[in-house]
């Protein structure tokens, strides 16, 4: 049910036809549900151009030009018998249609480059398996490397012990305790290191996962 229609620049026959003085044409308000047909017939001579129909504030309104970007929920455009030519959506559902659209094609480019990567999936795996191999290799030598720190660490700690021992707390050589805190800050360095590989180890199993099952898919689509 329409809750209002607004009148624009319909001829002086049809502003008489439906009570609207010449000194008030341009833009009125009627109620009535079979307003627009009522409308299409009294101004169709004058409505050469095609009609806009839009929603403002709870009112149904038909003009012919296109709403502004302010009113622009979305409309539709009319022809002069009150067929609709064209659904034109609001600003906000085109970004979402364009940012759809941005992300299938996208997904078209991956799909692409997926099956002209690989020959078969035995070659995905083997890639898949040599990228994680690295990062393992690299987390294997950050671990000897915390080892050997550590090793380090302990004599050293060993000789602070023993000076603050003879001297008294905090009165070892400052070398040592410079070299202490060295050795410890690279401790922790390699430390993150490791955590920060071990969540990329992670990652990129996954997305060879990802991968994969896609790959089949394609594969499959394809006979």
């Amino acid at each position: 049910m329409f809750q209002a229609l607004r009148l624009t620049d319909c001829s002086t026959e049809a502003r008489k036809a439906l009570g609207q003085t010449k000194a008030g044409a341009g833009k009125r308000f009627v109620q009535g549900a079979s307003l627009p047909v009522l409308l299409m017939l009294l101004c169709g001579s004058v409505l050469a151009e095609p009609v806009y129909k839009y929603e403002d504030r709870g009112l149904i309104i038909y003009q012919d030009r296109a709403p502004d970007s302010i009113q622009d929920n979305g409309h539709s455009i009319l022809n002069n018998q009150g067929v609709v030519l064209e659904q034109v959506l609001s600003r906000q559902e085109r970004r979402k249609a364009r940012k759809l659209e941005r992300e299938k094609e996208l997904a078209r480019i991956r799909d692409r480059a997926l099956l002209a990567t690989f020959t078969t999936e035995d070659d995905l795996i083997r890639t898949r398996d040599d990228r994680i191999g690295m990062i393992d290799g690299l987390i294997s030598r950050l671990d000897d490397r915390i080892r050997i720190l550590s090793e380090r660490l302990a004599i050293v700690d060993k000789r602070v012990q023993m000076q603050e021992k003879s001297q008294g707390p905090g009165k070892a050589q400052e070398s040592l305790y410079a070299e202490q805190r060295s050795i410890q800050r690279n401790i922790e360095n390699a430390w993150s290191l490791i955590d920060s590989k071990a969540a990329e180890r992670g990652e990129v199993a996954d997305k060879f996962e990802d991968d994969l099952l896609r790959y089949r898919e394609l594969k499959a689509q394809r006979g």
